[in-house]
């Protein structure tokens, strides 16, 4: 029997991954060479769909096709033994974990209103899955379990059309590998995908994804546990950083510990630092409780939402959390918290306003030639609406 794949984030942890999952569910995170929902889609050989927050669920929606369906806590992330037991499950089965806390279960309902009913019903047979997995909880879980996912995902390109052309370096046909790069994959597995351009001078160490058609610029460093999502154009130095694509860090400057967003861009000679002077732990902003929260990491740098752009020579400082949709331009250092939609230089901070940010938004999909639809523009105004409140300029 054919399975449908339902990909649950609809609770009330999710806010602890804002921004980034302020535009897109937690399933369509990247960690490692693949999106959630690409990954669990390969693993199942099926499509996966979502039950996430009602404003997202226009451009993300629940689509069930057959009479079972597996619902997948989202953030959930796959090893061997978690997809055998998943796997493994029968009807009206619910997998647990050792602290009694939902994985997956499988049903026949259909409807968002009958799995949400499920969540809560006492009518399934517990499983409970003893053995060690990985759970998104927290920003900084998408950089430090990246590692590992590069290492789970090449075992789904088993089938797919890519090449060992040394040891642990796998690439498509179609990938430019210029000459005098270094590959090295003595930590890790380096994955270079469709399209993709290594210019001459690169260095790659692994574990490492390049994604389609994105571009590692002449003299680019790019150390272990970094991910360069699709359509995206890195230089410098990168170190321990996700980014998720159709993005631009083209030019010098260092960016380590961090996650980015899509259509992201930062100017040349932007660097942030991932470890205080003290040697203290770091703090990051939450959405969830509007203050700091302590990461116990002694290295975490920064996160920006999508669509944001940092200007040229821009120092971004230890642990900083910036939203979706801003325009930075400072000397200074930026602040540590940067609310969603905000205008920022040495002598305004300020709103920005959501109509100019739309036509900014238009005009740069026109030149990109990339989608930007109604649903964008519904998600992007919810969210402008939601997060007036922290914009207190």
């Amino acid at each position: 029997m054919s399975i449908s794949l339902v990909l649950y984030d609809r609770f009330e942890g999710r806010n602890d991954l804002l921004p980034l999952v302020a535009t897109r569910p937690i399933g369509n995170l990247r960690l490692g060479a693949f999106t959630l929902d690409q990954k669990w889609g390969f693993i199942f050989d099926t499509v996966s769909s979502y039950l996430t927050e009602e404003y997202l669920s226009k451009k993300f929606p629940l689509k069930t096709v057959s009479e079972k369906v597996l619902v997948i806590n989202a953030a959930a992330l796959p090893n061997k033994n978690l997809v055998k037991k998943l796997k493994n499950l029968s009807l009206n089965e619910r997998l647990i974990d050792s602290n009694g806390d939902w994985i997956a279960f499988v049903s026949t309902v259909n409807s968002s209103e009958e799995i949400i009913q499920l969540l809560e019903s006492d009518e399934f047979d517990n499983i409970v899955f003893e053995e060690e997995y990985s759970r998104l909880k927290y920003l900084e879980d998408i950089f430090t379990y990246n590692a590992t996912q590069i290492e789970f995902d090449v075992e789904l390109l088993n089938g797919l059309d890519y090449e060992s052309i040394s040891s642990g370096v796998y690439s498509a046909a179609s990938a430019v590998i210029c000459e005098n790069v270094t590959l090295d994959s003595t930590k890790g597995s380096i994955l270079i995908f469709d399209d993709a351009i290594i210019e001459s001078g690169s260095v790659i160490h692994g574990p490492a994804v390049i994604g389609k058609q994105s571009r590692v610029k002449s003299g680019t460093v790019i150390y272990s546990n970094v991910t360069v999502g699709d359509k995206t154009t890195v230089g410098g130095e990168l170190n321990n950083t996700v980014i998720w694509g159709n993005s631009a860090k083209g030019h010098y400057g260092y960016l380590g510990c961090a996650v980015i967003g899509e259509g992201c861009n930062l100017g040349a000679g932007t660097s942030n630092s991932n470890l205080k002077n003290d040697w203290n732990s770091v703090k990051l902003y939450s959405y969830q409780y509007n203050n700091f929260r302590n990461t116990g990491l002694l290295k975490c740098g920064v996160f920006i939402g999508d669509h944001s752009m940092i200007a040229i020579s821009s120092k971004i400082n230890t642990g900083t959390v910036i939203g979706i949709g801003s325009q930075i331009a400072m000397s200074n250092f930026i602040p540590k918290f940067v609310p969603d939609y905000s205008w920022l230089s040495d002598s305004k901070f300020d709103s920005y306003d959501i109509v100019k940010f739309l036509d900014m938004m238009r005009r740069k999909s026109d030149v990109k030639k990339e989608s930007f639809t109604a649903d964008d523009i519904a998600i992007l105004e919810y969210i402008y609406k939601k997060t007036t409140g922290l914009r207190n300029y």
